[in-house]
């Protein structure tokens, strides 16, 4: 323990990286968690979706539209619906 404590103290820059990869990774688990509650939501309510919308599901990292989508399958019709 006093090794990493000394360790961190002569290389700042190493905890700055290891919170940055702890961040990372954390959004990245917001991320998925998001896109798995949209796919789950569309999916009761019995929304297919082509291989380009799951696409484009699958590679959006913007949380704000991840939530709009899910907040726009209330009342959709079509992916249509809640991809716009």
């Amino acid at each position: 323990m006093e090794r990493q404590i000394e360790d961190e103290a002569r290389f700042p820059f190493v905890r700055e990286l290891m919170d940055r990869s702890e961040l990372k990774g954390l959004r990245e688990g917001e991320l998925k968690g998001k896109r798995d509650t949209l796919l789950r939501l569309l999916a009761r309510a019995g929304i297919a979706l082509t291989v380009n919308e799951s696409a484009r599901i699958h590679a959006c990292t913007d949380i704000a539209t991840l939530d709009r989508w899910i907040d726009n399958v209330l009342g959709a019709k079509t992916a249509t619906d809640v991809l716009s």
